[in-house]
């Protein structure tokens, strides 16, 4: 099997990252290109087990929208990425990386503005990915906490 991973724009680490990935907005810097590993070649993991990872969309405004996703009245509409990579480096550290490949891609469209909760609260939007191993394939779910919009996809282990 080989690595698995979704980029990810995660903090900047000195002395850890290299310079040319280091992004800064808004008074923090933030490393380019990075994954956050899923699965490493190697690794045994169970058909049928479910990884659970929870991430803050970053702002990025949306052009155009999909059909069947409406517009709230007062949301920000944009969309959370998750880019799928593989390779058979196990130490997989960033997108670029050699040997590392592009094979799926899952979207899902997110309210950047806070949303209000009944208790009259207001949270970030939150992304809650869901990676399900199968025999052929990991299946992905992603679901916005804050608007209950979900999206899915499936990878196939024989992506080129």
């Amino acid at each position: 099997m080989s690595t698995y991973a979704v980029s990810v724009t995660r903090p900047f680490v000195r002395g850890r990252d290299p310079q040319r990935k280091l992004l800064r907005r808004d008074r923090a810097d933030w490393c380019l290109d990075a994954v956050d590993v899923i699965v490493r070649a190697g690794q045994q993991v169970c058909l049928g087990e479910t990884l659970v990872r929870h991430y803050a969309p970053a702002a990025r405004a949306s052009t155009s929208r999909s059909a069947g996703s409406p517009s709230l009245p007062g949301s920000s509409p944009s969309k959370a990425v998750f880019d799928v990579y593989r390779s058979q480096n196990s130490e997989m550290r960033y997108t670029t990386d050699t040997g590392v490949s592009r094979c799926g891609s899952l979207a899902l469209d997110v309210d950047q503005e806070q949303a209000v909760e009944r208790s009259g609260t207001t949270r970030k939007s939150v992304v809650e990915l869901r990676v399900t191993f199968g025999n052929d394939a990991i299946r992905l779910s992603a679901v916005d906490t804050a608007s209950g919009r979900c999206a899915r996809t499936t990878v196939d282990f024989a992506c080129q």
